[in-house]
């Protein structure tokens, strides 16, 4: 995940950065800037996330002991080493992830093609390796906790070969529709902004599979049992947890969700003036930009599909099958996330000229 957010983080940068480099500046500067603009993003979110812990930890565990899952007399140890410990692991994962977010924009230099085209490689059949484990995976074993692990599997694969396989069916795409517009020129900036877009996929597909291992896995975990032992309450309170982390891990795709496409609409801007001023109505760019988001979502929805439902079918685990709602419902969601989107851009839009 925060490999994913971090590329997204670059993607927004990377044009400003080539500037940059175009006007003279060194890399040592853009690593020094960049580390500047980090810090004064993640130091004050690590502030508040730290502090909102204690309030967001009493919360959860007067839940858990609502529910009869922990004793009445629980309570997390807050002593000073534990404290001090939590802090210091804290500050070392995030000095790392400010360092690492600022180390990719050494690739905005132009290096061999070769080179390149080796790394390409490379990338490609390690992903490939990847997804081919995930499908003997799941054709040759019949385990459930496969629904996660097989999920990271092809995680990892489309980690690194969705962006290649994203342009390279762009192309085919573009050579096929070249001779209409409406459709050539979205595909076109489908590949332009495919590393955008792959980041974005890989989120959502992962917060499905996620949710389907929950609500297929997790919460078939309880038992019919009226003695409340160690067990039943481990049991229990794992599926509460699943549940809580299912709405969190949710709610946090959806909010980077937004952010993506939100990039995505300023990455259309100069090209949506261009049509404006070549007589475009703003309707028809409308829905220039809404097929643009739709050939996303159906390669969202068939990674989904590829991740967690047909795991199923193979299986042919009626009890998980039965539970497509819920698989629905977030495949929905994100449509009409999609299309509110569209629509305030579009209306920001005319009222803005207006």
């Amino acid at each position: 995940m925060t490999i994913i957010i971090i590329g997204i983080n670059f993607n927004i940068r990377e044009r400003d950065l080539i500037n940059r480099r175009l006007i003279g500046s060194t890399f040592r500067e853009l690593f020094k800037n960049l580390l500047y603009e980090q810090s004064i993003i993640m130091i004050p979110s690590f502030i508040l996330g730290f502090a909102l812990s204690f309030v967001l930890n009493k919360i959860l565990i007067n839940s858990l002991i609502n529910k009869a899952i922990l004793n009445s007399t629980f309570s997390i140890n807050y002593s000073i080493v534990n404290v001090l410990g939590v802090i210091l692991i804290s500050l070392i994962v995030l000095f790392l992830i400010m360092y690492f977010s600022t180390k990719k924009y050494k690739e905005i230099d132009n290096k061999s093609v070769a080179k390149n085209i080796k790394k390409q490689i490379i990338k490609f059949v390690f992903g490939l390796l990847f997804i081919i484990s995930f499908f003997l995976l799941i054709i040759f074993n019949n385990t459930e906790v496969l629904y996660l692990f097989g999920g990271i599997f092809l995680i990892i694969g489309l980690y690194f070969v969705l962006e290649m396989t994203i342009v390279f069916i762009s192309k085919i795409f573009f050579k096929c529709f070249s001779n209409f517009f409406f459709a050539s020129s979205s595909i076109k900036n489908i590949e332009f902004n495919a590393s955008l877009i792959s980041k974005i996929i890989l989120l959502l597909v992962n917060s499905m599979i996620f949710l389907n291992f929950s609500t297929n896995v997790i919460n078939k975990m309880g038992v019919a049992n009226y003695d409340i032992n160690q067990n039943t309450q481990y049991l229990n309170g794992l599926m509460f947890l699943g549940f809580y982390l299912n709405i969190v891990f949710i709610s946090f795709t959806l909010v980077v969700l937004v952010n993506g496409f939100l990039m995505y609409l300023k990455s259309l801007e100069k090209e949506n003036n261009l049509l404006r001023n070549l007589g475009f109505t703003r309707n028809k760019i409308f829905f220039r930009t809404l097929f643009q988001f739709t050939l996303i979502w159906i390669a969202y929805i068939s990674l989904s599909f590829v991740g967690t439902i047909l795991i199923s079918i193979i299986w042919k685990d009626q009890s998980a099958l039965s539970n497509i709602k819920y698989w629905i419902l977030e495949i929905f969601v994100v449509f009409f996330i999609m299309l509110i989107l569209c629509f305030i851009n579009w209306f920001y839009k005319t009222i803005k000229n207006k």
